[in-house]
C-alpha cells in the first residue's frame, strides 16, 4: 500500500523523469553516493523512503504521515515529505491524500485555493507573482 502511495506521488508531482528507475534495497547498498547508501541501502532512516536514478542522477523523496494541524479536507490524509536530489537540491512540503480517490493536493492549494491566495493580495493591492 505505501508504495503504491509514494510512486503515485511521484508521478503526479513530476519531479522526477518518466526514465528514471526505481532504486531497490539491494541496489542501494552498492550505490555510488553516500546518500543512497546510507538512506536507502542501510536503513538508516525510520519511515518511508523511495528512490529514483536515471543516469548519474538520483531523487529520494521521505513520506511521513501526520496528524497534526486538524481538521482536515473530508476522506483526506496528511503526508509530510522531503526530497533530496544528486545536485544537493532539496525541499520540502506539506501535502493531501484522498486514499479513496488517489489524488494528491498540495496543502496551500487546498486551504488556500485555486490560486494559492493570490487573489487576496490582489484585493489588498500587492501585485501577485508572475
Amino acid at each position: 500500500m505505501i508504495d503504491a502511495l509514494m510512486e503515485s506521488f511521484i508521478a503526479w508531482h513530476g519531479e522526477i523523469p518518466v526514465e528514471a528507475k526505481r532504486i531497490d534495497d539491494a541496489a542501494a547498498t552498492e550505490h555510488a553516493a553516500t546518500w543512497i547508501r546510507r538512506t536507502i541501502g542501510h536503513g538508516v532512516v525510520h519511515g518511508y523512503i523511495i528512490g529514483y536514478q536515471a543516469g548519474p542522477r538520483w531523487w529520494t523523496l521521505f513520506f511521513e504521515r501526520t496528524t497534526l494541524y486538524q481538521p482536515y479536507p473530508e476522506g483526506a490524509e496528511r503526508w509530510h515529505i522531503e526530497a533530496y536530489d544528486h545536485m544537493g537540491k532539496s525541499w520540502i512540503g506539506n501535502y493531501y491524500f484522498w486514499p479513496a480517490e488517489k489524488r494528491w493536493r498540495h496543502v496551500f492549494f487546498a486551504t488556500a485555493g485555486e490560486d494559492y491566495g493570490r487573489a487576496s493580495d490582489s484585493a489588498r493591492g500587492a501585485t501577485p507573482p508572475s
